[in-house]
């Protein structure tokens, strides 16, 4: 068995609003007037005065955190929306549980995505048997909160000769979601004929992992 993962140039950089100028508030009290320029896992960089000044995420005031967040979370929309629209000009459908389950015809062999919320794994089930260790199977709900338990990977990648194989490098990411984290699936719908319908994965990104909600949703909370 095998599939072939699709390397799309979709995830290129795309160019995001730039914030207003802001005053920041450390948790000592001190306020540095600056624009948001670029931040990392430990630091913000703001630009002040014409330099680019650093500041320790974890040394922002509460409200300041939560300022950060969300604009970490209007950039990523950003990003997320023009590759949308990059995936739309390269000829793909969004879908969701409704089309995949109720409409499989109208995305039989077309190239397909869907933002969706990981709830968890489920055994693959062939001929009422089960191959746990062949298909790595998710079961999401889609921005409706709809459920839809057949999207599915190859756990290995085979040779055109089928005589050896390798792990598959998305599915061994996709190995690792948490329930609650929310990521971008990319891939072919199918409709096989008989009313059985699936999702199968090439691609993926995360939108935001659980724990990232979670902490933004402290941040808001705590102003």
């Amino acid at each position: 068995m095998k599939t072939k993962i699709c390397l799309l140039g979709i995830f290129a950089l795309v160019p995001l609003a730039i914030a207003a100028p802001h005053t920041w508030i450390l948790s000592t009290g001190k306020t540095v007037a600056g624009d948001y320029v670029s931040s990392g896992t430990t630091t913000l960089v703001v630009k002040t005065g014409g330099t680019n000044c650093f500041l320790a995420i974890s040394n922002l005031s509460t409200n300041d955190l939560a300022y950060f967040a969300k604009i970490k979370a209007d950039q990523k929309q950003a990003r997320l929306d023009a590759e949308a629209k990059q995936l739309a000009a390269q000829g793909y459908i969004e879908v969701n549980a409704q089309l995949l389950e109720n409409f499989p015809e109208k995305v039989n062999f077309k190239k397909v995505w869907m933002d969706c919320e990981f709830w968890r794994f489920s055994p693959y089930t062939a001929m009422g048997e089960t191959a746990p260790d062949v298909i790595l199977v998710l079961q999401v709900s889609d921005k409706d909160k709809n459920l839809y338990q057949y999207c599915e990977i190859f756990k290995d990648l085979s040779d055109d000769n089928f005589s050896t194989s390798r792990p598959n490098p998305v599915a061994q990411a996709l190995s690792n979601l948490k329930s609650g984290d929310k990521i971008r699936l990319i891939g072919i719908g199918h409709n096989t004929g008989s009313g059985y319908h699936k999702f199968e994965i090439q691609n993926f990104e995360m939108i935001e992992t659980a724990a990232e909600k979670k902490a933004r949703e402290q941040a808001a909370e705590n102003p």
